[in-house]
């Protein structure tokens, strides 16, 4: 399998660095893991930051035709863990087995992405800062593969 996490901005703190690099190696155990950064713009109106920012990852997205894309959106519906487990595992099973995460820019996705063919999910109705996300996200995927192989896994 191979799972890619597409966002903005990178990990700038000590302590969200070494968290991720924790899930990061043990995700490495069950599939290939990449995350892939884009620098955001800010700078303008909020609307004009979205559409900026969103074209910039339909541009990335060009190379990453083969991937199942899921765009992580607040105002989607919801999914536990045992549903992203089987997101995860109906991709590797049913598809290519690889999987593109989407966290968007902190202005959020222009109507023009939102209305892509992505399959769309929340992880809660909560807004986190973006390097936290990140951190949450890979803990989610570990977990879902410890779900799918019916591995103990700590609550």
């Amino acid at each position: 399998m191979d799972i890619k996490i597409l966002c903005f901005g990178s990990l700038d703190k000590d302590f969200f660095i070494k968290s991720f690099n924790e899930y990061q190696s043990r995700i490495k155990n069950y599939s290939k893991f990449e995350v892939i950064e884009l620098k955001e713009e800010f700078n303008k109106e909020e609307e004009n930051n979205k559409i900026i920012n969103s074209k910039a990852i339909l541009e990335k997205l060009k190379s990453y035709s083969e991937y199942e894309i899921i765009c992580l959106n607040v105002n989607s519906k919801i999914v536990s863990s045992e549903e992203l487990a089987n997101i995860i595992n109906n991709n590797k099973n049913f598809k290519r087995a690889k999987l593109l995460f989407l966290i968007g820019p902190s202005d959020g996705f222009s109507k023009e992405l939102l209305e892509q063919k992505f399959t769309k999910i929340s992880l809660g109705n909560i807004t986190l800062p973006y390097q936290l996300f990140r951190i949450i996200l890979a803990e989610q995927i570990y977990r879902s593969f410890k779900i799918i192989k019916n591995e103990k896994y700590h609550k």
